[in-house]
């Protein structure tokens, strides 16, 4: 719109240039702090910031002066400056024009003016406090759906009413506040926003909003009315509803009203650099009050406005301009505080005097300084001879209010760039951090990286877990009874932290149970059971010594570690294991190490480079021992066993038909990296032939790992065991339960009334333990040999089992064939042999540090009347220092019958007084000489 357009709306008279200036002078916001720009002395800002009361008298013009100034600043460039024209003389006021009622009626629309879309986006003001005041002060006084005014004085009621002013006043079902909803009293919900917000939402909403909504703590910390009378918040919201506020102090009431509506303006504009929209409110807000006078609320709102702004010492954004036709009465207070009417004139000078005078008595506390009273001339007609000439010299050149442009850092545009890429940098480092804990679970077994087991666990590229599990990780295990073992376990490592705080004194070690059997992949839960009972067994002794209370007595906790299929991730694990002690210095020691592989070998290698001792349950392979110093097993060497099954051979074939002639077929693994396999064939070899049998070897190929190839081109074990049918001779079984119930599944096709007499070495004992498995193949008979003596009992009689009945009460039933494979008895037997080691340590030198070095030279001294009496027999090394396997460890040879039923056939070895069968070999002499 051209300039001689837009000043036509502008009331002409002498003098309306400087009026336009300085309501220009006036809105403007500075850059910097607020209005007016403080005086300088020295560097230093002096006088207080406030923006005036301007009191124009304008005779009986001021309705269309009035106009004319809000046409002005509407018209702004760029945008328009937030104002509203208020008559204070319309049908709607209430009558009493100094009334409580008449203040709340004129900031109520005032506020409804500030709060309209016409301001735009950044200059529309959300008035959260006086909404809520407003909101009190008429609760009761309507007969509206809303009206509480029978229910006043109900603590429940009126916070059922602002709770429902809270959704009434959001869009969207409460979600989007709205600048216009704040003020809303009346309004409907509907009915299903009623029903979940009334209804479904408890009463503890609103008061966790009460405690979150700046406006409700605002209003107990405000200055007025004693906010902290009765003490809590709806005993004050009460006393502001009506008719209660009614016998408040009014001028109290109306400051409360004042403070409530200014203080919205000033969080509104208060500077925020997270807050781009205050920057970008660069021109402050206007009320235009038409027809002040005595007889209207103007002059006690404008006085209102100024006590609350001396007694607060806040800043406000509000510059209020009253348009009145006479000045005040003379003699009242109102007009002694505007001055002497030589003044008011309307001068270039105007807005300078006002400024140096309120900077240097603006903090007197009185109304004075913040007046700012200007006679306005009488306006001029078009009619009148110099009325266009007036104009353009008074009006054209200002016409245009021209307020300044936000930073650049504050524009929309700017913002919404910098929004927009601080989103796509947030959502690109959350995608970055999801990718990253994506990955990190991945290669963590599925943890976060805040799971206290994360940082000890590894998915390898089999997809397997493998690491340690210190609280209770079950490795992804199938098993529910695995997986209730190993929460039993972290749930009595928690105990044994508990007793060391309580006893400090006793020796507190960690053993590490090292497995290839908690890999599920691939396997049964039957396949599972191994891993699962060489645990229970630990568990066991574990809980023993937990119920001890000897100060001698060690305290022990067991971190459950998986290896992976075959050990295949052994030397990972001891890598981890490495770290971990460095943290936790209890860990002294290693047991488990399932599989006599080559893989096993390298991680006992790894584990010597470690320096931690090492006591394995199951483990037979006569090379074992040469790989550490630091090696124990609490099981007998496969050369034990083949001279044990020669002797028992030899035996049948003395005593029974069931042998028809004095020969032998060993199967063995054609598996290379199979040492058990491997080393068993060739001991059985040796020792039958020590016997007078003839020998023959035959080899099989195992299946292969998922996606490996077959280890050779030697037929599987089904075909082998279909090829025995008609041997004469004893056929010996040298590999892994797995293949030898697949050899049976051969034998069953093409003998199985009448197979040959077959004998497997101690891994067969994994599926007698398995009382499903054992009886899949009925009519074919066959002996194995066993680490223990057979099937045992839940009944007391076992320290073992009575600690099982009470740890695993579901196990008890299948203890007479689990048992059979020995895992619980030698897993308990080699924390036994733990435990004995540091006891001996503690009574022997009390002082010594309990180190893995100080535990495997107490070990290496187990023999004679020192020696362990263990569920799985005698162990004791003999009294030679460079022995690592028990003197003449139990054996026993289990025959299943053609109905699937485990018995024993004779044991070989120490056990107690028990004296052994009489065809077994003869007792190693133990070294009595002192040990050096």
């Amino acid at each position: 719109m051209a300039s001689n357009e837009l000043d036509t709306h502008i009331p002409v008279f002498r003098g309306a240039g400087h009026l336009l200036r300085l309501i220009a002078d006036l809105v403007r916001r500075p850059r910097r702090r607020e209005c007016p720009e403080p005086v300088r002395h020295r560097g230093v800002a002096q006088g207080r910031e406030g923006l005036p009361v301007v009191c124009l008298v304008g005779g009986g013009d001021h309705t269309q002066l009035a106009k004319g100034i809000s046409y002005f600043l509407s018209h702004a460039d760029p945008r328009r400056v937030p104002h509203v024209l208020h008559d204070l003389a319309g049908a709607a006021a209430p009558s009493d024009p100094e009334s409580v009622e008449a203040v709340r009626y004129t900031l109520e629309q005032l506020a409804r003016g500030f709060a309209r879309s016409v301001n735009g986006s950044d200059g529309r003001v959300r008035f959260r406090r006086f909404g809520l005041v407003n909101w009190l002060m008429q609760t009761g006084a309507g007969g509206g759906r809303d009206d509480t005014g029978g229910l006043e004085g109900t603590d429940h009621t009126l916070l059922r009413g602002l709770r429902e002013r809270e959704f009434r006043r959001r869009r969207l079902f409460g979600l989007l506040r709205s600048p216009e909803t704040e003020l809303a009293v009346d309004g409907t919900v509907p009915w299903w926003v009623w029903l979940f917000a009334v209804h479904v939402f408890p009463l503890a909403w609103f008061r966790l909003r009460r405690g979150l909504g700046c406006e409700y703590r605002w209003l107990l910390n405000q200055p007025y009315l004693a906010p902290r009378d009765p003490g809590t918040f709806i005993g004050f919201a009460e006393r502001l509803t009506a008719p209660h506020h009614q016998v408040e102090d009014p001028e109290q009431v109306r400051k409360l009203m004042v403070n409530a509506f200014l203080e919205d303006l000033r969080v509104a504009f208060r500077r925020r650099i997270w807050r781009p929209r205050t920057a970008r409110r660069t021109a402050y807000c206007v009320a235009l009050l038409d027809g002040t006078a005595d007889g209207n609320c103007g002059d006690v709102l404008m006085r209102a406005v100024i006590d609350v702004r001396n007694e607060t010492g806040a800043f406000d954004p509000l510059l209020v301009i009253g348009c009145g036709a006479e000045p005040p009465a003379a003699g009242s207070q109102v007009r002694a505080d505007w001055g002497h009417s030589s003044l008011w004139e309307l001068t270039e000078r105007l807005y300078g005097g006002w400024r140096d005078t309120f900077l240097h008595t603006g903090r007197a506390r009185n109304r004075a300084p913040w007046y700012l009273p200007v006679t306005v001339p009488e306006l001029m007609p078009p009619s009148e001879e110099s009325y266009e000439l007036t104009r353009r010299l008074e009006v054209g050149q200002d016409a245009r209010l021209r307020i300044p442009e936000p930073p650049l850092w504050a524009r929309r545009a700017v913002s919404l760039a910098v929004a927009g890429c601080v989103t796509a940098g947030l959502l690109g480092a959350g995608g970055l951090v999801v990718r990253g804990e994506s990955a990190y679970r991945r290669a963590h077994c599925g943890l976060s990286r805040f799971a206290d087991d994360a940082g000890t666990l590894r998915t390898v590229e089999t997809g397997e877990c493998i690491g340690v599990s210190r609280h209770g990780f079950t490795f992804h295990s199938p098993d529910p009874a695995l997986n209730e073992t190993l929460a039993k376990i972290s749930e009595q490592n928690g105990r044994a932290d508990a007793a060391h705080q309580a006893a400090p004194e006793r020796p507190f070690v960690t053993l590490v149970h090292l497995s290839a059997l908690l890999s599920s992949t691939g396997k049964s839960s039957g396949q599972l059971a191994y891993g699962r009972e060489a645990l229970q067994g630990a568990a066991s002794a574990q809980a023993r010594q937990l119920r001890s209370t000897g100060s001698s007595e060690p305290i022990v906790r067991i971190f459950p570690a998986n290896a992976g299929s075959g050990m295949r991730f052994g030397t990972r694990v001891v890598e981890m294991l490495e770290e971990l002690r460095r943290q936790d210095p209890s860990i002294v020691g290693v047991t488990g190490l399932d599989q006599s592989r080559e893989a096993t070998n390298r991680t006992i290698r790894k584990l010597t480079e470690v320096g931690l001792p090492m006591v394995a349950t199951t483990l037979s392979a006569d090379s074992l021992v040469r790989q550490s110093p630091m090696y124990f097993q609490v099981s007998p060497q496969n050369s034990r066993e083949a001279e044990v099954a020669a002797a028992y051979a030899a035996h049948l074939v003395r005593t029974t038909g069931r042998i028809k002639e004095k020969q032998v077929r060993v199967i063995g693994s054609a598996d290379p990296t199979d040492t058990y396999s491997k080393t068993l064939s060739g001991d059985v070899v040796t020792r039958f032939r020590e016997r007078g049998f003839t020998v023959e070897r035959v080899s099989y190929t195992p299946p292969p790992a998922p996606g490996g190839e077959p280890v050779s081109d030697a037929p599987g074990a089904g075909a082998v065991g279909r090829r025995t049918c008609a041997y004469p001779g004893l056929v010996f079984f040298a590999g892994r339960s797995e293949d030898f119930e697949t050899l049976l599944g051969g034998i069953n096709e093409s003998c199985n009334s009448s197979p040959p007499a077959l004998i497997g070495g101690d891994d067969v004992a994994r599926l007698a333990a398995d009382e499903e498995r054992r009886t899949h193949y009925p009519g074919i008979p066959y002996d194995f040999l066993d680490f223990t003596l057979g099937s045992a009992r839940c009944d007391g009689t076992s320290e073992l089992y009575a600690e099982m009945s009470r740890l695993f009460p579901a196990e008890c039933a299948k203890v007479p064939s689990s048992s059979l494979d020995g895992h619980a008895a030698l897993g308990f037997d080699a924390v036994k042999l733990y435990v004995n080691a540091v006891k001996q340590l503690r009574e022997d030198a009390a002082g010594m540090p309990l180190t893995p070095p100080a535990v495997w030279h107490a070990i290496s001294g187990v023999h004679g009347d020192e020696a362990l009496d263990g569920e799985s027999g005698i162990i004791g090394f003999g009294g030679d220092v460079d022995r690592q396997v028990p003197l003449d460890k139990l054996l026993s040879v289990q025959h299943v019958d053609e109905a699937g039923r485990p018995a024993q056939a004779g044991f070989c070895g120490r056990v107690g007084g028990r004296r052994q069968s009489a065809w077994c070999p003869r007792w190693e002499r133990e070294v009595t000489a002192p040990r050096r």
